[in-house]
This record gives structure tokens, C-alpha cells and sequence, in this order.
């Protein structure tokens, strides 16, 4: 591998994502123009504000990301081929392929997806992202306690560090089909669908009606439609009712614009929810496998 494969594999892959931008940190006034020791993150393509942060924070540029993703991933063998940007730039992604996977009655595309803030509302991370192609049900995973590279890194810290939590991820990644595979083997009980509404809707389902709004009706209504279409996929199993809840997200509360659904499904309010039912899923997966080791994600 030598700088200048990496250098062409950077520009193709940012070219290819549309993460071909860079940023700048600007210094923000008070409307008497004193100084606030607050910096603004802009666009340099559009001028588009994304954020502010404070004087020590460093952006990471898009081709910074890039080159460190390159890097890293062909020094184990995957390559970055898919990626782009949400919320306006304010975050942008990069993605590398995964072997597909059969879980209970689907097939399951896999990538492992790098994610940077631009707004520094978060550090660079590195989570599984799956899809279950027959319902296109999305469901992004963030890792924690991988070791974040930093900003201000050299090029070559930076790739070692990438390499060392891509292996982490690439082992997290396997655990989570593990558990996928887990779901799919444990019939669904009442109680386990209960334990969802409640956890996902904040609602008793043997709450009297009429003391529910209209808005929560109507939530677990749609939910109750996705679970059934799910049962009829996929049987009645902890599986079928894990992909009830992503069939909800992605095509029921999720926004109807591409580029708004992929930010609500990866780091915005249905992210949260699916990993909300995925939390509550595992606590009663554990209680009913003879493996009760219960693993650690974001």
C-alpha cells in the first residue's frame, strides 16, 4: 500500500459520496462585536452554518475521514464503498461491506459505518448498520468504549487507531448477528410484546382507552399493524418483534425524505427507539438462553 493508492482510493471514495467539502472554524460576535471565545463550524461549498464549538475543538476534514477509513479498511482486508452526509453535513458517514447474513427467514445486508460529527455534537465512531432486504427495515448500532481516534492525530496514528477499532467493531458486529440469530430462536410470548409498547410508547396495553390520547392510540396502532406483518414474515418469534419495531421506524414515524429517514434511523429519534426495543429485546433474550452474557454497545 503507498500514499499515492491511498491518495487516489481518498478522492474516488469522497467523489463517489459526495463528501468532497471541506469546513472552517470561524470566530463568532456578540451583536457589539465582543468576542464570545465561541467558534462557528460553515460549509465552504454552501456557507452553510453546522454548529458551534468551543476554541479547542479541531473539525476533522471529510477527506481526513476518508483517508483514515481507506487506510484502515484495506489494512484488514474490507473496503469503504458507500457514505454521504445527514442533516445537512452536520454529520457525515462512510461505510464498508459486510458478507450478508440469513437471519430466521431473511437475508440481512451488513456494512460497518464510521460516523463524524461536523457540529461537534459527537466524536468519531464506528457502529454496525444492517438491512433486512425484504422490508429494507433499517438498524444502525453504535459502539462505545472503542478507542475514538483523534482530530489532531498524524495520518499514520490515525490509521492504527482506525485499524484497531475497526477489528473491535468487526467482533461486535458478529456478536449482534449472534443475538440476531438468538431472537430468532425464542418464541414470542404477550409479555415480551407488552415489555416493547411499554418501553417504546411509555403506555400500559391494559391502560382503559379512553385515558389514552388520541396520538398514543394511533402509535400503537401502526405498531400493532407492523408486528403483524412481521409474524407473518417471520414467524411468531422475539425476531419477528424486533423487525416490528424497525418496520415502524423506517416506514411508518421515519420522514418521508431519503436524506432525513437515514439521519432519524442513524443517530436521531428513531435510532433511539430502535435501540430503546433492542435493549429490552436482549434483557429477556438473556433471561431465556443458557448464555446469559449480555454485551455491551451504546
Amino acid at each position: 500500500m503507498n500514499n499515492q493508492s491511498i491518495q487516489e482510493k481518498t478522492f474516488n471514495l469522497l467523489e463517489a459520496t459526495n463528501l468532497n467539502w471541506s469546513v472552517s472554524k470561524e470566530e463568532l460576535f456578540a451583536k457589539d462585536g465582543k468576542n464570545t471565545e465561541t467558534f462557528g463550524i460553515f460549509r465552504n461549498d454552501t456557507d452553510a452554518w453546522l454548529g458551534s464549538v468551543g476554541n479547542r475543538y479541531v473539525p476533522m476534514q471529510n477527506w481526513e475521514l476518508a483517508e483514515t477509513i481507506v487506510g484502515a479498511t484495506e489494512g484488514i482486508g474490507l473496503e469503504a464503498t458507500r457514505g454521504g452526509e445527514l442533516d445537512g453535513g452536520k454529520k457525515v458517514y462512510l461505510q464498508a461491506e459486510l458478507p450478508s447474513m440469513y437471519i430466521g427467514k431473511s437475508s440481512i445486508m451488513r456494512w460497518i459505518t464510521a460516523l463524524n460529527s461536523n457540529d461537534g455534537s459527537a466524536s468519531i465512531g464506528f457502529g454496525s448498520t444492517s438491512q433486512v432486504v425484504v422490508c429494507k427495515n433499517t438498524f444502525h448500532r453504535a459502539y462505545k468504549d472503542l478507542d475514538k481516534f483523534r482530530h489532531t492525530e498524524s495520518a499514520k496514528s490515525r490509521i492504527d487507531t482506525a485499524m484497531a477499532d475497526l477489528r473491535k467493531a468487526l467482533h461486535l458486529d458478529e456478536v449482534l448477528m449472534g443475538n440476531f440469530k438468538k431472537m430468532a430462536d425464542i418464541e414470542l410470548k404477550d409479555e415480551m410484546i407488552e415489555r416493547v409498547i411499554r418501553k417504546l410508547f411509555t403506555i400500559d396495553v391494559n391502560t382503559n382507552k379512553k385515558d389514552v390520547s388520541s396520538r398514543k392510540l394511533n402509535q400503537v396502532t401502526a405498531f400493532a399493524d407492523s408486528l403483524s406483518t412481521e409474524i407473518n414474515l417471520e414467524g411468531k418469534t422475539i425476531w419477528g418483534l424486533f423487525n416490528a419495531v424497525t418496520r415502524y421506524t423506517n416506514h411508518v414515524s421515519a420522514p418521508k425524505n431519503e436524506n432525513d429517514k437515514l439521519h432519524y434511523l442513524v443517530s436521531g429519534g428513531g435510532y433511539r427507539m430502535n435501540n430503546l426495543a433492542f435493549d429490552e429485546v436482549m434483557k429477556f433474550v438473556n433471561e431465556n438462553t443458557v448464555d446469559n452474557k449480555i454485551f455491551t454497545f451504546a
